[in-house]
């Protein structure tokens, strides 16, 4: 506590220095104002300045993302405190389906209800849907030096973009035209973890004067790697307290899958087998153990490009075009072990997956036992030998997602008398593949039932092959599209001119996604997969005006009609107000009503997908296995290998994992919403404004599968066959069993209550979210002698998040400020200070704490029956503070160059009980670059 009240007195001194420093005189040598020029600001299609919007819209221009130091579109995005990300090609697991891509979303609605566009216009998909569902930008694919700048409309706009605008628009805007040529270079690493470091190598090259010379066309590369690390790397780091948590106590213990193996005759009954190396004997329980860490972790060697080429050139003197081609590339590459015995799991445990082709569930399947005369079964009975498969190792098992991305655009621009027009057509496409390798019931059982398979030594790759064959997922988007737009004064009213803008879009969206044949067939133990494949075209046409009402009272309306082949048009209006109070003061607000069509994985043509729920809460068993769990965790001569099967037995329970089938669904209707917006902007002084907005979006008829949580609390009232519960009771039996090792006279048991098996959870439009809350920023420049200082406040406060209930027929509790939602305020404080070739920058991030408590565990640290002396850790995540520093010297002639500190004060993440330690958690990271301009 004491070094965090001194960080935060840290960050205080700094932003309060940098914000009074001579302020009186700073008045009277204020710099100019910024000249205004009027051009297309995302959220209409209407030429306007940014002044004049009635919804708010944040401006990174390429100096602010210079300071940032983020050499990826996605870590751009994110230092801004309205968008945040649930998925990053830096941290997500390698079970994700959407492996190597990142995305981003506002509002906690999720990263299909924020639409994202490239020079005003869509990219194609990412090849690989979220969760085998959410189709979705990836920001990988954009290279982040073409960037001019970024504008984030913080506000509903399907009435000018059509479907996914729900939440708000990032518009990522390319480097209009370039001259001469220019190469930079940074590199970043953590400091005391040297492993987690990146690089980053980017070339432009342009030439033409647009004006003098009719064109300007420019190529720019770049190149990204980043390292990546095992746990073991981060073993140092994990803080005591993580093994404390529930289910943690032995994170880092060794594996009794080890390469010589242990017998495994039940939960008090394990004996090493034959030579094992001393070394490798536990001393306190006598078993083989070997150290799996080094041979886990998050994804490495990841690796991509991406490519931008650009040329304006004019057409007569009215008309100006720009062609667009851009290509990236990425590969990433996960850390995986060798396999093992049972893929890690007890023999008594049941799997059960689905068959898609076969539209049948598979299992329950266990693994198999040695059996009696076996050369590797010293007993009379068949036995479970827990052994690392040593040979699989050395690339053999593997994990890698490739993916590719292309777009090529031709936009044209002119003007037609007294109107503008545009227009563009383009063609884009994304593709990706993931593989690995997975068991083959038939091909596992036969090795090692057999014998065909030889423990402790190098088998024949065709044997290991039929064992553990490579499965891939594969994934295909091409979007053909064209836009036009004509917009102008068309009358002039007492109050001013009145402008209008008609236009239409047309695309057509062609994208499939299949799992190979053996998953498909439900060949693989516990392989989930999908097969869908269909194309749709869609037309829009679309209407905006800007009318002046009485002098200083401006409304804005648009309309807009989208059609999708197989349902019906929708029609998606917009209204916006903008009241110039006074000279000083601009009020504003907007009501528009927002939707998302079905995408074609899932109301296409297809069989469907199988999947998992991961770290889920059984709330019938959940309870029992944590008091189980913490007979055995708190008896004070239990082993650790007893401790490690503990937590395991609970673990299956607590963060259990749910197989799913869900099946298309062509009926679906589109989600619709309707948003609303009011705020002012107040400039007290010159260069000096504020800006505070409401916001309150309710979405309804949301298209996904019923929340897991809330199927598992109605689970009384399901039909018959929709949850299925399977027969656990020879694990439990030996879960019981232990927990009587270390206290006797336990009558704790499951009741007969069956483990979560499989959930039938189709398709439907029952979803209903509802949020509100409050976006606020503050800017504000002056000068002190030859120093020019400037100061930008941006955060986004929450007041309240909701989602309907279907066992419950009503909203929920405020979701807001819990775990389901995270932390209620964002805000980020950012100085800067420029004295002749110096520019420093300073900025100060802030997110509130949370509480633990979810819909699916509202009662958490009860239900993880969590030791009183642990209760103040365990209720909430507390706030977190962090400062950043950037300073770039332009003192060389031709050469720019920077420094960047992320965390300059090493603040540790606040203790996360239910989360544990997270491998990103904070570290000092120290950075540099360097630009040099031909």
């Amino acid at each position: 506590m004491k070094h965090t009240n001194t960080l935060r007195k840290r960050a205080i001194a700094i932003a309060l220095a940098l914000a009074y420093t001579e302020h009186a005189a700073a008045q009277q040598a204020a710099e100019p104002a910024e000249k205004i020029q009027r051009v297309q600001i995302t959220g209409s299609s209407i030429k306007r300045t940014e002044a004049e919007t009635a919804g708010s819209v944040q401006i990174l221009t390429r100096a602010d993302i210079d300071r940032t130091g983020q050499t990826t579109a996605l870590g751009i995005l994110t230092t801004m405190s309205s968008v945040t990300t649930d998925l990053n090609s830096a941290s997500s697991s390698s079970g994700s389906f959407a492996t190597g891509a990142s995305a981003v979303e506002m509002r906690g609605l999720g990263k299909v209800a924020t639409l994202v566009l490239v020079n005003g216009r869509r990219i194609a998909p990412y090849a690989l849907a979220d969760g085998a569902q959410e189709n979705f930008t990836n920001l990988d694919a954009i290279a982040s030096d073409a960037i001019e700048r970024i504008e984030v409309l913080k506000d509903g706009a399907s009435a000018i973009y059509g479907s996914d605008a729900i939440a708000g628009v990032v518009n990522i805007i390319l480097r209009k035209q370039y001259e001469g040529a220019q190469i930079r270079a940074t590199y970043k690493t953590a400091r005391h973890f040297e492993d987690l470091r990146n690089r980053n190598v980017s070339a432009i090259v342009g030439y033409g004067d647009l004006e003098k010379q009719g064109f300007n066309t420019y190529l720019t590369i770049e190149g990204y790697k980043r390292d990546g690390y095992s746990t073991d790397d981060l073993r140092e780091h994990y803080p005591d307290w993580h093994r404390l948590t529930p289910g943690r106590s032995t994170w880092d213990a060794r594996s009794s899958f080890s390469p010589t193996g242990n017998y495994y005759r039940s939960s008090t009954n394990i004996v090493a087998a034959p030579g094992c190396p001393a070394e490798a004997i536990d001393p306190s329980d006598k078993l083989c153990k070997w150290d799996v860490l080094p041979y886990t972790g998050l994804n490495t060697d990841s690796k991509r490009h991406a490519i931008a080429s650009v040329t304006n050139f004019k057409i007569g003197s009215d008309i100006e075009a720009n062609l667009e081609l851009t290509n990236a590339r990425a590969t990433n590459d996960y850390i995986v072990a060798p396999f093992s015995t049972s893929n890690g799991s007890a023999t008594s445990t049941g799997n059960i997956w689905y068959d898609v082709y076969g539209g049948r569930m598979v299992g329950p399947y266990y693994y198999p036992k040695l059996p009696v005369g076996h050369p590797n079964n010293p007993y009379d009975a068949p036995v479970e030998y827990r052994a690392r498969l040593m040979d699989t190792g050395d690339g053999f098992n593997f994990n890698s997602t490739e993916s590719e991305q292309s777009r090529v655009m031709l936009s044209l621009n002119g003007t037609l008398g007294k109107f503008d027009w545009r227009s563009a057509a383009g063609w884009m496409k994304s593709t990706g593949t993931k593989a690995t390798r997975a068991p083959s019931a038939k091909g596992y059982t036969d090795a090692i039932v057999n014998g065909t398979y030889k423990f402790g030594q190098q088998n024949d790759r065709a044997l290991l092959e039929s064992m553990f064959p490579v499965r891939t997922t594969e994934g295909k988007a091409e979007v053909k599209f064209f836009d036009a737009t004509l917009s102008g004064e068309v009358a002039q009213l007492p109050a001013g001119p009145l402008s209008i803008a008609v236009g239409t879009d047309v695309r057509s969206n062609a994208y499939e996604m299949k799992s190979s044949d053996n998953v498909l067939n439900g060949e693989l133990v516990g392989i989930f997969g999908l097969q869908v494949k269909d194309k749709v075209n869609q037309y829009a046409v679309f209407g905006e005006a800007t009318i002046p009402v009485i002098k200083r009272v401006e409304l804005n309306a648009a309309l807009r009609a989208d059609k999708t082949d197989g349902s019906d048009a929708h029609v998606s209006p917009k209204l916006g107000l903008r009241v110039n109070a006074t000279d000083n003061l601009l009020l504003r607000a907007t009501a528009a009503g927002g939707f998302r069509a079905p995408n074609i994985v899932e109301s296409g043509n297809g069989l469907g997908r199988s999947s998992i729920v991961n770290s889920l809460n059984d709330p019938r068993r959940c309870p029992i296995a944590s008091q189980l769990n913490n007979l055995i965790q708190n008896a004070p001569n239990a082993t650790t290998a007893d401790k490690a099967q503990a937590n395991t037995f609970r673990n299956n329970d607590c963060q259990a994992s749910l197989p799913s089938f869900v099946a298309s669904n062509p009926d679906l209707k589109p989600e619709t919403s309707r948003s609303f917006t009011t705020g002012l902007v107040f400039e007290p002084v010159k260069n000096w404004t504020l800006a505070v907005d409401y916001y309150h979006i309710e979405r309804k008829d949301e298209i996904g599968t019923r929340a897991t949580a809330d199927i598992l609390k109605g689970e009384a009232s399901l039909p018959a066959g929709q949850l299925i519960r399977v027969d656990n009771t020879g694990t439990d039996n030996e879960f019981i069993a232990l927990a009587r090792k270390y206290a006797p006279g336990n009558t704790v048991d499951f009741q007969g209550i069956g483990k979560l098996g499989m959930v039938y959870n189709p398709y439907v439009n029952t979803g209903k979210t509802r949020v509100s809350g409050i976006d606020f920023d503050a800017d504000g420049r002056f000068r002190v002698g030859d120093a020019n200082i400037r100061i930008k406040l941006d955060g986004s406060y929450m007041l309240k998040f909701q989602t309907f209930l279907v066992a419950d027929n009503a909203y929920s509790e405020n979701q807001a400020g819990t775990y389901d939602v995270g932390a209620r305020l964002r805000m980020k404080l950012r100085g800067a200070l420029k004295l002749g070739a110096w520019d420093h920058g300073v900025t100060v991030n802030y997110r509130s704490g949370f509480s633990n408590n979810s819909l699916d565990s509202p009662t958490y640290c009860a239900t993880q029956k969590v030791a009183e002396q642990y209760l103040g850790y365990c209720g909430r995540v507390g706030s977190n503070t962090t400062v950043d520093y950037n300073l770039q010297y332009t003192g060389i002639e031709h050469v720019k160059l920077n420094l960047y500190i992320d965390n300059v004060f090493s603040q540790t993440a606040p203790i996360n009980w239910r989360d544990g330690y997270q491998p990103s958690a904070q570290f000092r990271v120290v950075g540099a670059s360097a630009t040099y301009t031909f």
